[in-house]
């Protein structure tokens, strides 16, 4: 099956490349994004912009004004993973590898300035994977459906099932793109923009994953909701500060006969932007509420740090990221220290989903360069340890690795990286990645073994 899979990328390479030479438009189109909702071809309303042989979908008028017209798009990404021992080899995990492919098409139909409505259809293949898991396989299902509404100039009401991020680096609330299937949610999103200034506010549910076809729902038991708030600072806007509060709200949680809820809530600041070299990026949270009877009191904070050398060729950039989140060392007691990191960003650490905020501390120095135009390499090394020795080490999301609470050592490993992403054209983008994860005493004391995981993809947008 993974030989099909690398069949689909041959294939695909092929056309990307045809379709990148069929058309030299000094005037290209502007690049695709990877929340493919904000993507706007109104201004080939403009028949003198039009050109370029895509548009002749990107933009399908339906009236003679062209304030009505329909946009369709979609994306094809073939992955392939070798992984010697997920999880560290412990609670079954076997060496495996597979082929994982993403389908999804799009249609974003505009009527008038006011109303819009965004549809767009998913099918996920794992191929030849061992134990599949529930962001690895859904057959055929809306992964976005909704209904913008534009009363005012600023003021935006999405309601339906629709992705969500609030900032760039995903860290809590994310698109979950390095799963084969991306994270959704179900409900309603305001969101108001005033010159540097942005507030949204949204009540939704997190969408239940089920593999077979059109069957994904709302999960009745989950209510993810909260405020965002951000201002860019300065005349340029080459910084902002966040603010949010977000509230989950979990039923039934526990096993057994042993049930409870849990209300959480997360209050958390950003600072990011770039002034000459450097650029930054830094957040915390701290988390309260109730879970289950018992008090919540966690934390995480993260302090991204960069330098970019504009002026060599290959425009380096040197990075330093600490990365930190509380554990629970007494489960038996009245208060829940360990941090619930909510939706994350799996690559966010890295591509093999190994690493979670809950019970971390993180220390990560990397470097980027770009040898060519659209070819970029990053080198990094991240060294790990446990918040609190006495809780578990935990793998991305926040799931706890078997025999590993008790042990007192501290030293998760160290993870070292090679990310390679080469941008064949608009249309074609791939990438090769390479990560090798030591054990650490945390690991070898409940006979853990190290890992080393390798992936490649292509993922052709049109």
């Amino acid at each position: 099956m993974i030989f099909k899979s690398a069949a689909s990328c041959s294939a695909m390479l092929t056309l990307a490349l045809l379709a990148g030479a069929a058309h030299a438009d000094p005037a290209a189109p502007p690049p695709f994004r990877p929340d493919r909702t904000t993507e706007d071809y109104s201004y080939l309303a403009d028949p003198a912009r039009r050109g370029h042989w895509q548009d002749s979908y990107k933009y399908i008028p339906l009236d003679s004004s062209g304030a009505l017209y329909l946009s369709l798009g979609g994306e094809l990404r073939e992955r392939v993973e070798l992984f010697d021992a997920p999880r560290f080899g412990l609670a079954g995990g076997q060496a495996d590898q597979y082929g994982l492919q993403r389908i999804l098409v799009h249609a974003d139909l505009h009527l008038g300035t006011t109303v819009r409505v965004f549809a767009q259809l998913g099918t996920h293949e794992a191929l030849g994977k061992k134990q599949i898991l529930l962001p690895d396989r859904d057959r055929l299902d809306v992964h976005q459906f909704f209904v913008d509404l534009t009363p005012t100039a600023g003021l935006r009401l999405r309601l339906g099932r629709q992705e969500m991020m609030f900032s760039p680096l995903q860290r809590f609330v994310s698109f979950r793109d390095g799963t084969n299937v991306r994270q959704n949610f179900e409900g309603g999103r305001a969101t108001y923009q005033h010159g540097p200034l942005r507030l949204e506010a949204f009540f939704t549910r997190p969408v239940t994953l089920k593999p077979g076809v059109l069957d994904n729902e709302g999960n009745d038991e989950q209510t993810f909701g909260g405020l965002y708030f951000s201002h860019r600072l300065g005349t340029k806007g080459a910084s902002s500060i966040d603010a949010y509060w977000f509230l989950l709200d979990r039923e039934k949680l526990g096993s057994g006969p042993v049930l409870g809820d849990e209300r959480r809530h997360s209050l958390g600041l950003r600072h990011a932007g770039t002034s000459g070299h450097w650029d930054w990026d830094n957040e915390g949270v701290y988390q309260l509420g109730r879970s289950m009877g018992r008090d919540i009191g966690a934390w995480a904070a993260s302090a991204d740090i960069g330098y970019t050398w504009a002026s060599s060729p290959v425009k380096p950039r040197f990075g330093l990221r600490f990365d930190a989140g509380s554990g629970d060392g007494d489960p038996a007691d009245d208060r829940i220290s360990g941090f619930h990191p909510l939706f994350p960003s799996g690559p966010y650490f890295n591509e093999a989903n190994v690493t979670s905020w809950t019970n971390l501390l993180a220390i990560r120095p990397s470097l980027r360069v770009q040898p060519a135009e659209r070819l970029t390499v990053q080198a990094a090394v991240q060294l790990k340890w446990r918040e609190d020795r006495d809780d578990a080490v935990y793998l991305g999301p926040s799931a706890p690795l078997a025999a590993t609470r008790g042990n007192r050592a501290r030293e998760i490993g160290r993870v070292y990286t090679l990310d390679a992403n080469f941008q064949v054209n608009r249309n074609l983008a791939l990438r090769g990645y390479y990560l090798h994860h030591s054990a650490g005493g945390a690991i070898r004391a409940v006979g853990g073994d190290s890992i080393d995981f390798m992936m490649a993809s292509a993922t052709l947008r049109f």
